[in-house]
């Protein structure tokens, strides 16, 4: 008997929609995947390699089955298969105790990136807050741009900014579009054939990289720049817009606080009854913002008594540092491609920017994200079709009562980031945690930096350790207890973006793999408490659904079961964040200068050298290269990694180095070296590559650990944070390259 079934993959590629699939079935077992129809036109064909690979990936001899439970030393990979009711008497007595010694809060419950379902995201994390645990949000990784956004724009980092951004389909109404530091062609691979189509509608596409990526390829224009010089960059061209007049007075004036005037002494913005100041002009006077007429941008004078100065002039001797030549020794871009830059950009009719989150991975990342922002709104070109800041793209959200389903009875929950994870389980502060479980993700992989400390102690110090996978991954080898969870294609729940998509079980479970629904249903039916989880996952999922806004009316899992996938909104035309110039700032307006970050020193969008990775740093003359980690268009992060698509792709890892930087050290190309600064080192094949900039080297990331011939990159990195982005600097770092004992004989 064949069949065909629809359903969706949701892993972390950030496609908006996710995409649907058709799941050909004989006999009870997948033999072929294909693109599934969407209810409008636009989406056909929507389906990348990746996709095609969950064939592959659901019947892979590495899936886990059963239940497993540590009986040797952790990490030696000894292991004994138990029933589920074992392990979850061993999960609850651990908890238990654990919460008996430390309190309830010691436990953790972390949820990567690897899967969007409602159900299955918000499940650990209902079972959290029942049982008092702690859950760790997002952050750690990807998130300093999305930080700086929010000082900026007041959108909340945890939604990375999507609704402030343009969708990818948005990129038609741009003359010009300014890629920074992304690579959608290798990551965006269903989104971004909008860019393509754009650009053969006209739209010129300048990327901003020091690789020559894919998208760099593919692209009217590559600037290679100095890594983490982004700032920089960024500064230079507000130079030339302010230096030269070339920008929206009237945007700036009534949609920013550019105007706002700050006391020179303490910093703070000048206020009365609480309200801001600006200095009127025909008035002559420094009056309410709501009362300004028409606010004078260059302010510097004694307001009531005190010297004080607007933030535009703050902003503007700021940017004076920044001439094209001083620019051009700080970045490696030359002060003519600077000037014409900034020539273009402002002359677009409109341009749009889109932040890759090669911009991310670097301690100071929020602040050059806010400073590539001024340009977007120096432009005028913020709530306008065609233009905006995106962090990749944007998109609408439902009004999804997912907290509904997360919290039942608003009952509390304690909440850390992982940087405050990590400090709970290694010092104990802001208390201790000493128990985690760990879903959707492989953190000790590639997300956690520094990997010997991770391994002496951040590993040591957790008193249990389980993790719920498909496979053994290198989070996994490291725990107590390991739980077989679902495919996509065996387990239901609902995939919500641009569409509200089902994804139905249409066929059984690999052995005795469960639902994450499911296992936290057992796990809560141990504690004591299951009749939180006593419902279907039809009823929790209709709950979620049930909202008064008109886009959810009768969206139903009755109505999803007969039709798949609906498409909830009016019209179909591409999101543009901010049409209505509505800031959901302090202030109302888009924050140049963020108040609340002045105790951190990061009032203004200072540009700040890497943290190491920086000439200026005396470790340079011990490690000269600035170590990258893209991604690879064969996995996502370390989903897809073990499967055999991929290794015969990308058979092994290997570090990329540009021609000058191979001939200065002798080394040829496919030789064996050694990455390695003072915290690791990797033994790994060279690459030459003349792609890569001269001064850098590039490993892609998402290799298993015992991919590498010795060692790992990911214990080259470091764990520094910048308090203001919540984010590991993992580009933010420098290594040297040397050949090995072996390779010389």
């Amino acid at each position: 008997m064949t069949r065909v079934e629809r359903t969706v993959c949701d892993p972390n590629c950030h496609a908006n929609p996710k995409c649907g699939l058709n799941a050909t079935i004989r006999n009870g077992r997948i033999t072929e995947i294909g693109p599934a129809d969407y209810p409008i036109d636009g989406f056909e064909n929507r389906i990348c390699l990746l996709g095609r690979s969950r064939l592959e990936q659901q019947y892979h001899p590495g899936r886990l089955t059963k239940p497993l439970k540590r009986v040797g030393e952790r990490g030696a990979g000894e292991w004994e298969a138990i029933s589920w009711e074992e392990a979850a008497r061993i999960f609850v007595a651990e908890q238990k105790r654990v919460a008996a010694a430390y309190g309830e809060r010691a436990v953790s419950f972390q949820q990567i990136s690897g899967a969007y379902g409602l159900l299955t995201r918000n499940s650990p994390v209902r079972y959290a807050s029942l049982t008092g645990g702690t859950v760790i949000r997002p952050s750690g990784i990807d998130f300093g741009i999305a930080k700086g956004l929010e000082a900026m724009f007041g959108i909340p980092a945890t939604t990375y900014f999507s609704p402030g951004g343009h969708s990818h389909d948005d990129a038609i109404n741009s003359e010009l579009t300014i890629i920074w530091g992304g690579n959608p062609a290798v990551t965006k691979r269903v989104d971004q054939v909008a860019l393509r189509h754009a650009r053969k509608a006209g739209t010129t596409l300048i990327c901003i990289d020091p690789v020559r990526s894919e998208t760099a390829k593919m692209s009217d224009e590559w600037i290679s720049l100095r890594p983490g010089s982004d700032g920089a960059l960024a500064w230079a061209l507000v130079h030339q817009l302010l230096s030269t007049d070339r920008f929206d007075h009237d945007f700036v004036s009534a949609h920013t606080n550019l105007p706002f005037l700050v006391d020179r002494e303490t910093g703070a913005v000048v206020r009365r009854g609480g309200e801001p100041l600006v200095w009127c002009g025909s008035a002559n006077a420094a009056v309410l913002v709501s009362d300004a007429v028409d606010p004078v941008l260059r302010v510097d004078r004694a307001i009531d008594g005190r010297p004080a100065r607007s933030v535009f002039s703050q902003v503007e001797q700021l940017a004076a540092e920044f001439p094209a030549p001083t620019a051009a020794q700080l970045t490696g871009v030359p002060a003519a491609v600077i000037e014409s830059l900034a020539t273009r950009y402002i002359g677009a009719d409109p341009a749009a920017i889109r932040i890759g989150y090669g911009v991310d991975r670097w301690y100071s990342a929020d602040l050059s994200a806010r400073a590539i922002a001024m340009l977007a709104c120096l432009g005028g070109y913020i709530g306008i079709p065609g233009g905006g800041v995106s962090l990749e793209g944007g998109n609408r959200s439902l009004p999804v009562k997912t907290a509904h389903f997360a919290m039942p009875d608003r009952t509390r929950l304690d909440v850390l980031s992982m940087m405050q994870a990590d400090s709970a389980v290694i010092d104990g502060t802001p208390y201790p945690v000493k128990m985690t479980c760990v879903s959707l993700g492989n953190p000790f992989n590639q997300v956690k930096p520094h990997r010997n400390k991770v391994l002496t102690e951040h590993i040591a110090g957790l008193e249990f350790i389980c993790v719920i996978d498909h496979f053994m991954t290198d989070t996994a080898k490291w725990a107590d207890l390991v739980l077989p969870a679902c495919s996509i294609f065996e387990k239901d729940d609902v995939i919500v973006d641009r569409f509200i998509q089902l994804q139905q079980r249409i066929v059984e479970p690999a052995g005795d793999a469960k639902p994450d629904f499911e296992i936290f249903r057992l796990l809560a039916e141990e504690y004591g408490i299951g009749e939180h989880f006593a419902k279907s996952p039809d009823e929790y999922i209709d709950e979620m659904l049930d909202d008064d806004s008109a886009l959810l009316t009768d969206v139903t899992m009755e109505r999803l079961r007969r039709e798949k996938v609906v498409f909830p909104w009016p019209t179909n035309e591409p999101y543009v964040g901010f049409r209505d110039r509505v800031f959901p700032t302090p202030s109302g307006r888009v924050e140049f200068f963020t108040e609340h970050l002045r105790e951190h020193g990061a009032e203004l969008p200072y540009f700040r050298e890497p943290v190491e990775a920086s000439p200026q740093n005396p470790l340079f003359k011990r490690f000269p290269l600035v170590l990258l980690s893209s991604h690879s268009r064969h996995r996502i992060h370390s989903t897809f990694a073990n499967l055999e698509m991929t290794k015969k792709s990308e058979p092994e890892p290997v570090v990329r180095i540009s021609p000058a930087d191979a001939r200065a050290r002798e080394l040829s190309d496919g030789e064996i070296v050694e990455v390695f600064n003072d915290r690791g080192r990797v033994t790994i094949r060279c690459v030459i590559d003349e792609t890569i900039r001269a001064g850098c080297v590039l490993i892609r990331e998402g290799h298993w650990i015992d991919d590498f011939i010795e060692g790992d990159a990911y214990g080259l990195t470091h764990d520094h944070h910048s308090p203001t982005t919540e984010n590991y600097a993992h580009y933010d770092v420098l290594v040297e390259l040397r050949t090995t004992p072996e390779a010389t004989g």
